[in-house]
């Protein structure tokens, strides 16, 4: 796969998408229903990007991970924190190549 040509254009998706996660809050509710609910939206959200980009999505008990487009990025906050990371390294990433 491509390395920086896509960059921008994914940035932006799986951050409307990340947006979109369901909130957590002590003020919304049980908040273990809240949790699942993110989780579960977290999971999808991981699903479209396997799907769509070809990412490959690791969850593990020390850690979530996604690797995409040759970078891997990885939490133990969740894939919502591991997806956040994913977006910091492309974007450190396209502001390495030549030209920028």
């Amino acid at each position: 796969m491509t390395d920086a040509p896509d960059f921008p254009d994914i940035i932006a998706d799986l951050r409307a998408r990340i947006a979109q996660l369901p909130t957590i809050s002590y003020e919304n509710g049980d908040i273990m229903d809240q949790h699942r609910r993110h989780r579960k939206a977290a999971n999808e959200l991981g699903d479209y990007l396997t799907a769509t980009y070809g990412a490959r999505i690791a969850e593990k008990p020390e850690g979530n991970c996604i690797t995409m487009r040759r970078i891997s990025s990885t939490s133990t906050s969740g894939l919502h924190g591991a997806f956040s990371n994913w977006i910091a390294a492309a974007e450190k990433r396209l502001a390495q190549q030549p030209g920028k």
